[in-house]
């Protein structure tokens, strides 16, 4: 409540009402958070459509990895300023992704089975501490600190090398060590391990032309040749758009892949990931960089360090787990979750650290500004929440009778939030009152309706203690200010977990969106082609599995089999067909196998046995056409 004392004075302390922006550019975070995601969620959609298929989305990442990284890693190491660099930086860095790759190494090697144990110690200190800084990182570092620190974009081009270089041989020595050890008969010898993970390091394109372009660092005095410039540049710049879209790409399907066995694996790889190592880069250098003389400064570089630790992990990262055939599962799916949660953690962790160097007045009108975008939203939510409760008559059975108050106590206080953005700067007297009024009672009212008691009594005067604040002491502190933001999005944000909890209905909403939309998705195209209005690649498809292949398929595959209520003769699942397609080297995945079913149905060759779907990789059930049976 008391982000309603926007005018209260921000007492006697001299501080630049721009400090916040000497350090970071936080408004800028929000829009390079979006324009990264959604690159990630265009490259993503493009993989779960089938529009881009698994063997094309190889092709741009060998393209991402093996041309557009190495370009942009020569270039930027070539014209790097060593003399801008401040090397406690680096070696705070190093510090703690050591300290982390140990931790987690060590704690594996004690807790996990002797049958996988130096495999997950080596993988999964490799996914703690190898961070997606070029793809992921780069655009964010770039947002906010292009205009305030150029100088910190270097710096990924420099601490990016510790893992590659360092830490993943150590790594890729433990799978090596697996390996030898699931041999029966153990003829590799140590020497011929050592020499694999060297080659295994070498061959990176990332690790080879970090020496070449520190060479030529010093070879080409800072620059670029002229008569390389327009080529370098190109691949270059042709790296980000392309990185963060294969990233999403390599997202579909991860998830699927995970077990309960592997849950408690992944959650804790992904807190050593993105909580203990940004905690740990801070505080090394709040330790080392004894050298800034500015506090500023200081403070500057070390929440830097924060936010370079929330980086997630590197999609490389399941490339090697797919190399050695291990630990498949926990990699893939970390990726995945550490990716997308690093989003919010990044996001509230810049406003965090950019709190204690605001202007406190400035900060009350943005606290306010926070509550009425997050009532704004509420609304939204809460409105579509008790459309919801009527219209599926849950508001006539118990507990939901209740529900229905609470939820219209977080309308009403979503409503007074909205009211007294305005009222509160009108000379409205009355209006005033009553707005306050509105938003007092609301308010509490939903902390009434729930009817839950605190375990400690001391818990129930807090919140009351944080609203009388501002009464008594006009100037309020650091502490008080941060743990207002994060009352306002409680108390104002009620709507969004109301949502999630009974706007979502699965008989009134989920199933017939889904039904909906499956059959919007795959309504059967009634329009009948003529074969030769076909494209050229369907008829030779068409033409090549009938002749060859279609009667080996259906000894294969075609069974008499139940479908609902009755028995369907002559079909085969969708499923069966793709795995049929990929045994017989027809199609290199599963992906390639859905479009070549597709085009047998776009044919005539197969289709839906009740003609409703297109073909899908699914339990879905097909048969072929007798007609196509003659061509």
């Amino acid at each position: 409540m008391s982000n309603m004392s926007g005018n209260s004075s921000s007492g006697g302390e001299d501080m630049d009402p721009h400090a916040a922006h000497a350090m970071m550019s936080i408004n800028k975070l929000f829009p390079a958070l979006l324009e990264c995601f959604g690159i990630i969620l265009c490259g993503y959609i493009a993989g779960r459509a089938n529009i881009i298929t698994s063997t094309q989305a190889k092709g741009l990442g060998n393209f991402v990895s093996k041309f557009a990284l190495p370009a942009l890693l020569f270039k930027n190491m070539v014209e790097l300023d060593f003399g801008d660099v401040i090397w406690p930086f680096l070696w705070s860095v190093l510090i703690a992704k050591v300290s982390v790759f140990c931790i987690v190494c060590v704690l594996t090697l004690f807790v996990a089975s002797p049958a996988s144990r130096f495999s997950k110690a080596g993988l999964y200190s490799i996914f703690a501490t190898q961070s997606n800084d070029f793809a992921l990182g780069y655009p964010i570092v770039n947002a906010l600190y292009r205009d305030t620190h150029p100088e910190y974009l270097q710096y990924i081009y420099l601490v990016a090398p510790v893992s590659l270089v360092l830490l993943n041989p150590i790594g890729f020595a433990f799978c090596e060590v697996q390996k030898w050890k699931n041999q029966g008969d153990r003829q590799q010898s140590k020497l011929s391990i050592v020499g694999q993970v060297a080659f295994q390091v070498l061959k990176n394109p990332v690790v080879f032309m970090v020496f070449i372009g520190i060479i030529a660092h010093f070879l080409l005095q800072q620059r670029v040749p002229a008569f390389m410039v327009d080529f370098v540049d190109g691949l270059a710049n042709s790296f980000g758009g392309a990185a963060l879209f294969y990233l999403g790409l390599s997202m579909v399907g991860q998830l699927t892949k995970l077990t309960k066995s592997t849950v408690v694996a992944l959650i804790l790889l992904v807190t050593a990931k993105l909580l203990v190592m940004p905690l740990i880069c801070k505080d090394m250098v709040d330790l080392l960089d004894n050298t800034n003389t500015s506090a500023a400064n200081h403070s500057s570089l070390s929440n830097y360090a924060f936010i370079y630790g929330v980086f997630p992990s590197a999609p490389s990262v399941a490339i090697y787990a797919a190399h050695y055939n291990m630990e498949l599962e926990v990699v893939t799916s970390g990726m995945v979750l550490s990716t997308f949660l690093s989003a919010p953690i990044m996001y509230v962790s810049a406003w965090l650290l950019t709190i204690p160097g605001m202007d406190p007045k400035l900060l009350m009108e943005s606290l306010r500004n926070v509550s009425f975008d997050i009532s704004i939203v509420s609304l939204v939510a809460l409105v579509w929440t008790i459309a919801v409760m009527f219209l599926s008559k849950k508001y006539k059975r118990l507990p939901h009778m209740l529900t229905v108050n609470l939820l219209l106590a977080q309308l009403l206080t979503s409503i007074g939030m909205i009211l007294w953005n305005f009222a509160g700067s009108s000379d409205n007297f009355t209006g005033k009152v009553f707005t306050f009024m509105l938003l007092f009672t609301s308010l509490n009212s939903t902390y009434v309706w729930p009817g839950s008691r605190p375990s400690n009594k001391h818990l129930a005067h807090r919140n009351l203690s944080s609203c009388l604040w501002l009464l008594f002491n006009h100037v309020p502190g650091r502490l008080y200010l941060e743990l207002q933001f994060f009352c306002a999005v409680v108390n104002y944000g009620q709507g969004f977990i109301s949502f999630g909890l009974f706007g979502l209905d699965k008989h009134l909403i989920i199933l017939p969106f889904k039904k909906r939309w499956h059959d919007l998705w795959n309504r059967r195209k009634r329009e009948v082609r003529v074969p030769s209005e076909l494209p050229v690649d369907v008829q030779m498809t068409c033409l090549q599995f009938v002749k060859y292949h279609k009667d080996q398929c259906s000894q294969d595959i075609v069974k008499k089999k139940r479908c609902g209520e009755r028995t369907a003769t002559h079909t085969f699942l969708g499923s069966d067909l793709v795995a049929w397609l990929q045994q017989t080297g027809l199609a290199q995945d599963r992906g390639e196998a859905t479009l070549y079913g597709a085009r047998l149905q776009q044919g005539g060759v197969l289709q839906h046995l009740r003609q409703e779907h297109d073909f899908q990789d699914s339990n879905f059930y097909y048969r072929f056409t007798d007609s196509a049976s003659t061509g």
